[in-house]
C-alpha cells in the first residue's frame, strides 16, 4: 500500500475516532470566561458547604455538597443552558427529593430504594419539563445518607435543600450581572438580533462564528446546529411541494395559523369568528400572545402562511381539519 494512502486511511480513522469520542469540536469560550466560571463556582460551593454543615456532620455534608456541586457547574459554567435555569434547578431537586424520601420510607432494601429513586426522579423530571441532572444525585443522597438524613423526613426539602437552592440562584444572579455577556436566568441575556436576510447563504464558518460570539459554553456543536437547520430546510421543502398545487389556504373557525416568521417575528393566531369579510382572532403564541383583534379576510390571508397544530407542546405545520386537541392543550 502506498504511504500516501496509508496516511489518508490513518487520518480518516483518527477523524472518526474523534467524532465517536465527542472530540470533534474545540471549546469556544475565552480564557476570561473559563476563569469567571471557576470563580463563581468557588463562591457558590463555599456557601453550600457552610449551610450543609449546619445540618449534617462532615461526612454526610460532603455527600450533599456533591449534588450541589453538580448544580454549581451548570449555573456558573453553563448559565444560559436549558438544564441550568431556575425551574429546572428548583423543580428538579425538590421533586427528586420527594421521590427519594418516599422510596426510603416505603422500601426496606436500600439498593432497590436508591435505584428506584434515581429512575423515578428522571421520569418525573421529564414529565414536568424540569430535567436537572444533579436532581438524581439529591434523590440518591437522601436514600443513602444514613440515619442523620432520614430523621429529617420531608423537613429535608426546605432545610437544607431549599435554602441551598435559593442561595445558589441568588449568587448566580448577582455574580453574572457583573459581566455584560453573562446573565442568569438566561432570559435576561436574550438580545434583539438584526434580522437576517434569506438572500445570504450560510456556511460552516458562519455557524462557528455565531457560537464563538456567545463567549459562553454552548452545549451544542456547530455540526448539530447545521443538522437541525438541514432538517428544518428539508421539512420546509416538503411542505412547499405539498402546497405547490396553488390552492388558497382554507380559513376556518377554531383553527390555528402561523405567519412562518422567526424569533420575535413569529406568532400563531386562532380564528375565533368569521363574520362577512372580517376575521376575529386570538394570538396564542409568539409576539402579543393573548391579544384579541380583528382584521379583514384579505389581510389575514396575506399574513397567514400555513395552518398549524400543537403537538407535544410544539407548533407544527398541519393539514388536519381537526384542532380540538390543540385547543385543549392551550387551555
Amino acid at each position: 500500500m502506498p504511504p500516501a494512502l496509508r496516511r489518508a486511511r490513518l487520518n480518516a480513522f483518527l477523524t472518526q475516532t474523534r467524532h465517536f469520542l465527542g472530540l470533534n469540536t474545540s471549546t469556544t469560550t475565552s480564557n476570561t470566561e473559563k476563569l469567571i466560571s471557576g470563580l463563581g463556582a468557588i463562591i457558590g460551593i463555599l456557601l453550600t458547604q457552610w449551610i450543609a454543615q449546619q445540618f449534617f456532620d462532615l461526612s454526610a455534608s460532603l455527600f450533599f455538597v456533591g449534588s450541589m456541586a453538580a448544580t454549581t457547574v451548570l449555573i456558573f459554567a453553563l448559565p444560559h443552558g436549558t438544564l441550568s435555569q431556575p425551574w429546572n434547578l428548583f423543580a428538579g431537586h425538590i421533586l427528586s427529593a420527594v421521590v427519594g424520601i418516599l422510596c426510603q420510607q416505603t422500601i426496606s432494601d436500600p439498593m432497590i430504594a436508591a435505584s428506584l429513586a434515581v429512575g423515578l426522579s428522571i421520569c418525573l423530571m421529564h414529565y414536568t419539563n424540569s430535567l436537572h441532572p444533579p436532581g438524581g444525585a439529591t434523590a440518591l443522597f437522601y436514600v443513602m445518607g444514613g440515619e442523620q438524613v432520614h430523621q429529617l423526613g420531608f423537613h429535608f426539602i426546605y432545610a437544607p435543600l431549599l435554602i441551598n437552592l435559593i442561595c445558589l440562584v441568588s449568587i448566580a444572579f448577582a455574580f453574572n450581572c457583573c459581566f455584560h455577556w453573562r446573565r442568569y436566568p438566561a432570559h435576561l441575556n436574550f438580545k434583539q438580533s438584526q434580522k437576517a436576510s434569506a438572500q445570504y447563504a450560510l456556511s460552516q464558518e458562519d455557524f462557528n462564528a455565531a457560537i464563538r460570539a456567545q463567549d459562553s459554553f454552548v452545549d451544542v456543536s456547530s455540526d448539530e446546529i447545521i443538522e437541525i437547520v438541514n432538517q428544518a430546510i428539508a421539512n420546509a421543502q416538503a411542505n412547499t411541494k405539498q402546497n405547490s398545487n396553488g390552492k388558497k389556504l382554507t380559513l376556518q373557525v377554531n383553527h390555528f395559523y402561523s405567519n412562518a416568521g422567526l424569533g420575535d417575528n413569529w406568532s400563531v393566531r386562532e380564528i375565533t369568528a368569521i363574520e362577512r369579510k372580517q376575521i376575529q382572532f386570538k394570538v396564542v403564541a409568539g409576539a402579543d400572545k393573548g391579544m384579541l383583534a380583528s382584521t379583514s379576510i384579505k389581510r389575514f390571508r396575506g399574513w397567514a402562511k400555513h395552518q398549524v397544530s400543537l403537538a407535544n407542546q410544539h407548533w407544527i405545520k398541519s393539514h388536519s381539519t381537526d384542532s380540538k386537541a390543540a385547543t385543549e392543550d392551550i387551555l
